[in-house]
């Protein structure tokens, strides 16, 4: 690995860290921010093109308070990455797919990995294209049926 290839990387880990975190505290702002401008959130039944309708939809309440829920305070969620491959295609272009496991008041609630395209603009590293694959779900799980994990 290069030294650039390893700036690359820890960039993107940051991004990543960011963004997780980010959307944990439906920090609308924080979370669109670690997408490029032209960024796309591919959520398999429906596609946000663009920063700010990444923002828009992060910032809509959170299907994860749900009225309905069988436990007595379902309100957080916890994403926690775990492996993460990065590859660098270019001097302002990666590949990387990062596992992630989710913990809601039931517990283990979900698992699966994002695939994102990654792009360095203006000397951030940003994701440009990010399709969350959910391979994984608890049967008591609070998100199953009512959102894509981002």
């Amino acid at each position: 690995m290069t030294d650039e290839e390893h700036r690359a990387s820890s960039a993107i880990r940051a991004t990543l860290a960011a963004c997780t975190q980010a959307g944990d505290a439906r920090r609308a702002d924080v979370y669109a921010a670690a997408f490029t401008i032209d960024g796309v959130l591919d959520l398999g039944d429906r596609r946000l093109d663009g920063r700010e309708a990444i923002r828009e939809w992060m910032a809509a309440p959170s299907p994860i308070a749900r009225p309905d829920a069988a436990v007595a305070s379902p309100g957080f969620v916890s994403h926690h990455l775990t492996t993460c491959r990065i590859d660098v295609t270019g001097a302002t272009a990666a590949t990387v797919r990062t596992y992630w496991f989710v913990i809601t008041a039931v517990g283990l609630d979900h698992s699966g990995y994002y695939a994102d395209q990654f792009r360095c603009e203006n000397g951030a590293w940003l994701i440009a294209h990010r399709r969350p694959r959910v391979l994984w779900v608890a049967p008591n799980s609070l998100i199953a049926g009512n959102a894509t994990p981002g």
